[in-house]
């Protein structure tokens, strides 16, 4: 099947099916952080409008890129997340890239944001419909190069074309990625040493993230993949 891979700035028209890949680090949060309880995940267009949403919604938490902030509860750190308890909550998430390609596809008919953490579900889901045709990657990494979202995203077509993939050689690349060298040498604030094993988890969970319109917020939800 004959998907397209595209950065943020190449989209110019609204995809039938949309998959946003930020594997380093704003999806593998995410997928941290349902696994941790949040209930769903509201994507902010700016920080200061994650700020707003939780100011007006009694028991919503925001989350952003780079260091610890006022009024913000977590940093876009898996490292971090994955010790905290979110039963029930409402997680408001701005990051640098991640949120930034989703909310650029938002009135797509179908979103959905990935990471390797959630690689197979995601591609159990797109097949699972049967009709969803080709897929736009949204590769949000500088700029629709970064080859640990790229690597990612081919990995999970190659994944919906059926048979066994071998995961390894798309890890590897992102393991030698831009990204990874950030994280793993400490130019990047939020941040905690195991982060890129962390981001490197094949199918850590067992479920795909759907994006839909909630009134006039974009919200991220989990949606189990047998």
């Amino acid at each position: 099947m004959d998907h397209h891979f595209v950065g943020i700035p190449e989209l110019t028209d609204v995809p039938r099916v949309a998959v946003v890949i930020d594997v380093m680090r704003a999806f593998t949060v995410a997928a941290w952080a349902f696994s941790r309880g949040v209930e769903r995940i509201v994507l902010a267009e700016t920080e200061s409008e994650a700020l707003a949403l939780k100011e007006s919604h009694s028991g919503w938490l925001a989350l952003k890129d780079g260091a610890p902030a006022a009024g913000f509860d977590a940093v876009n750190s898996p490292g971090l997340l994955r010790s905290r308890d979110f039963a029930g909550r409402t997680l408001v998430q701005k990051t640098t890239a991640g949120t930034v390609g989703a909310l650029a596809v938002a009135d797509a008919p179908l979103v959905l944001c990935a990471s390797f953490v959630v690689a197979g579900p995601t591609a159990r889901f797109l097949q699972a419909r049967g009709d969803s045709g080709p897929v736009t990657f949204v590769v949000t990494g500088e700029g629709g190069r970064a080859d640990e979202d790229l690597a990612c995203a081919e990995y999970i077509g190659r994944c919906m074309a059926g048979g066994d993939v071998e995961a390894d050689p798309y890890l590897q690349r992102a393991r030698n990625s831009r990204a990874a060298a950030d994280l793993a040498g400490g130019r990047r604030s939020g941040f905690h040493p195991d982060d890129v094993g962390l981001c490197l988890e094949i199918d850590r969970f067992g479920f795909a993230m759907v994006a839909r319109q909630e009134e006039s917020l974009t919200v991220l939800r989990p949606v189990a993949v047998p």
